[in-house]
């Protein structure tokens, strides 16, 4: 029997911060969720995220609404239908974001970071990231992060073959090397997860898992996963009992069997 995701979004200022930079779209009839980090001062990072999740509802409304719909980059046809909207809708999320920091000098190097999600019509969790906004998985209390960050750190491990030790001493602190707006076109990564009766996925910005480790999630996961609007806050508290040096927003995915149409259908 195919599943549904439940979901419960929330989007925290922090303790430190004066504007939440961070932007974040929760759609329960598409399926489809989306958190976006933005930066490059407190006004143009709040507006690179928000034009991220604009351009996601944009192509994604677009998508389900017109049959001969045409993808603004040529679609892999190797991958399922969202795995092609979400790679679609972050790299025109990219162009149009880059191209206004070009344009308006005030929004000049503006970026986001990004973790999108749509339950497919083949009942996965498909997750689509650019930069270190991250989606974990929780099941039969295991957790599991989902995405690899694009940081400096991953960038020499797994790109470059660098020992984790030397990698570590070489990145120093975890700057990121990948995200929307800073180049004309962008590489997304794509994740996957079959979704099961009791999955529980947790997609946040870095401002949550800076400050909390994964192994405090997993504890308030087990301890709050009867009720997602009590997970989800006490996820922001804690990161905020932390310290709250940045923006916190996170959504909470809980899958449940059900008859439901897939998106598209």
């Amino acid at each position: 029997m195919p599943h549904r995701l439940i979901a419960v979004g929330h989007s925290d200022v922090g303790r430190a911060r004066q504007v939440n930079e961070d932007s974040y779209w929760v759609n329960s009839a598409q399926q489809a969720w989306m958190i976006a980090d933005g930066m490059g001062g407190h006004v143009a990072g709040q507006v690179a995220s928000q034009m991220a999740v604009e351009e996601m509802k944009a192509l994604l409304g677009a998508l389900k609404g017109h049959p001969h719909f045409v993808w603004p980059f040529e679609p892999d046809l190797a991958r399922c239908v969202e795995e092609n909207a979400l790679i679609n809708a972050l790299r025109v999320a990219n162009v149009r974001i880059y191209n206004r920091g070009v344009l308006e000098p005030q929004y000049f190097s503006m970026g986001t970071t990004a973790v999108a999600a749509m339950r497919s019509a083949s009942d996965e969790l498909i997750v689509a990231t650019v930069g270190d906004s991250r989606c974990y998985r929780y099941r039969r209390g295991q957790l599991v992060q989902l995405t690899i960050d694009d940081s400096l750190l991953n960038h020499l491990i797994y790109k470059l073959k660098v020992s984790p030790e030397e990698a570590m001493e070489k990145a120093g602190s975890n700057v990121i090397v990948k995200a929307l707006g800073l180049e004309i076109d962008v590489e997304v990564e794509i994740a996957s997860s079959k979704l099961i009766e009791g999955d529980l996925y947790l997609m946040c910005s870095d401002g949550l898992s800076d400050l909390i480790s994964d192994q405090k999630i997993s504890e308030l996961i087990q301890r709050y996963s009867h009720d997602l609007h009590t997970l989800t806050h006490q996820l922001i508290a804690h990161a905020n009992d932390a310290g709250g040096t940045d923006n916190i927003s996170v959504i909470t995915l809980l899958a449940r069997e059900e008859n439901t149409p897939t998106f598209g259908g």
